[in-house]
């Protein structure tokens, strides 16, 4: 009995030792994250600055589309072309329906005829088919590493993943998936960037599994997945409840959903009593890394930034960089493909769908054994020269307003430049605050095991009937 004693008057100190350490960690954390503020301010400082000469190059280019869209909706031009449907050989007749330009696509592959006599046929996933004409946006994207979020952060990262309706799978779309949700546990919640895909917002994941996904084009899996194949193997996500909507890839408008997977509130609730702050003393510090497109409510995050005018989708995305040129079922892993995006504009013809000499209206179908005289040209109704005008003076702005992000002292680069200097510098806290909470993990882990350790003194203690007995 002393022997015991001694050794729960031992494990009592020890755990409680461990008790005051923790609380010793958490004052650093806050008087660290404290020095950091300075740090934090400044970046956020020259991240609404970025963010502001961002939005309003882009307001241009939405500008410059309202302005095409315009011409179109006063009948300068008209966003309507024949649409082949089929050939039948046996009478030598194509079948044709009135189609209109779209900026969000059309569900299925396109046989587009034009008003110069060809057939082209365009891909159910590729929006800027004759008619419409594609243009960057511009944006600010963003890498960020688990030691620079907030120690109030719940996020564990993010990916693209299609799901049908009623469904409680999620498809993974990462060459990496297998190595990013080994960072995932069930019971995280999951969010979807896409509206109506989860009752109530959010899911909940059960398990984890694998499938084959086929029937996507070369080109979506190149831009997504970083690997042109019609065949791709990856993992999935089990998720607690049916979905009510679906997620697809890509979207209607060629956009990608992507879903964020966050800590559970139960979990997070025990953080903040003894167990706040705290990560496990293994958990890595630079991954999972977590790539996106700066916005209002992302100012300021990032290990850096870099200014971005791609087309690549700006879907959030989340991989492992230990990884890259690691050979992975023959393909080198490689960084996600995050970009700005683009959007599209309607530019529209001057010659119109006709038939027998009629203008031909939306959803008006022929058969015809010729495909000779079924445009002629549109006659300019009064005010189209003030509206070809209004077009121009649209471009001229976006384009100087893109020449300036380059140039003086908007150049977008060198508050880049600056804004990156500023993280280095506040990163030597972010690391010396995560290796404060790593130190509270160990410490309760420790914790954990004293406190198994008392509660089997205390059972093995109790005797029923003279026999010690574990209750």
């Amino acid at each position: 009995m002393a022997l015991t004693d001694k050794i729960k008057k031992d494990v009592s100190e020890k755990k409680q030792q461990k008790l005051d350490n923790i609380e010793y960690f958490k004052e650093q954390i806050l008087i660290t994250d404290a020095l950091k503020e300075d740090y934090d301010n400044a970046v956020i400082s020259i991240d609404t600055d970025l963010l502001n000469d961002i939005n309003t190059v882009n307001d241009t280019l939405y500008n410059v589309q309202s302005a095409y869209q315009d011409r179109i909706d006063a009948g300068c031009r008209t966003d309507l072309f024949w649409r082949v449907l089929g050939f039948d050989i046996s009478t030598g007749n194509y079948s044709l329906v009135v189609t209109k330009l779209s900026i969000t696509g059309y569900g299925s592959s396109v046989a587009f005829f034009d008003s110069s006599g060809g057939i082209t046929t365009y891909t159910e996933d590729v929006i800027q088919i004759p008619g419409i004409e594609g243009d960057n946006l511009h944006a600010i994207k963003y890498y960020d590493e688990p030691y620079l979020k907030d120690i109030g952060d719940t996020t564990i990262g993010s990916f693209i993943g299609i799901v049908g309706t009623a469904s409680t799978i999620l498809t993974v779309m990462s060459q990496s998936s297998e190595e990013l949700i080994s960072t995932f546990d069930i019971g995280n919640l999951i969010i979807s960037s896409k509206d109506g895909v989860f009752s109530g917002g959010s899911n909940k994941i059960v398990g984890f599994g694998t499938t084959t996904v086929t029937g996507i084009s070369t080109t979506v899996m190149e831009e997504v997945v970083g690997i042109a194949t019609t065949s791709f193997d990856t993992d999935t996500i089990i998720l607690e409840n049916f979905t009510v909507g679906f997620s697809s890839l890509p979207e209607s408008d060629g956009s990608y959903t992507y879903f964020t997977v966050v800590t559970d509130p139960d979990t997070f609730d025990q953080t903040k009593t003894r167990f706040k702050y705290k990560v496990k003393f293994t958990e890595n510090p630079f991954s999972p890394q977590t790539i996106g497109i700066m916005d209002s409510s992302t100012i300021g995050i990032g290990t850096f930034i870099k200014y971005d005018n791609s087309a690549e989708p700006p879907a959030t995305q989340s991989w492992k960089p230990e990884l890259e040129g690691i050979k992975k079922k023959g393909e080198k892993i490689r960084e996600p493909k995050v970009g700005a995006g683009r959007i599209y504009n309607i530019v529209g013809f001057t010659n119109e769908p006709t038939y027998l000499g009629s203008p031909q209206s939306e959803g008006a179908t022929i058969t015809t054994p010729t495909l000779i005289g079924l445009y002629s040209p549109i006659s300019p109704p009064v005010g189209c020269v003030a509206i070809e005008s209004a077009l121009l003076s649209a471009i001229s702005a976006r384009d100087s307003a893109e020449s300036a992000l380059s140039s003086g002292s908007n150049c977008i680069q060198t508050k880049v430049d600056a804004a990156n200097a500023l993280r280095k510098e506040r990163a030597e806290y972010s690391i010396k605050i995560w290796g404060l909470r790593q130190s509270i993990g160990g410490e309760s882990d420790r914790i954990d095991e004293y406190e198994a350790l008392e509660t089997y003194i205390e059972e093995t203690e109790q005797t029923i009937d003279g026999t010690t007995t574990c209750l």
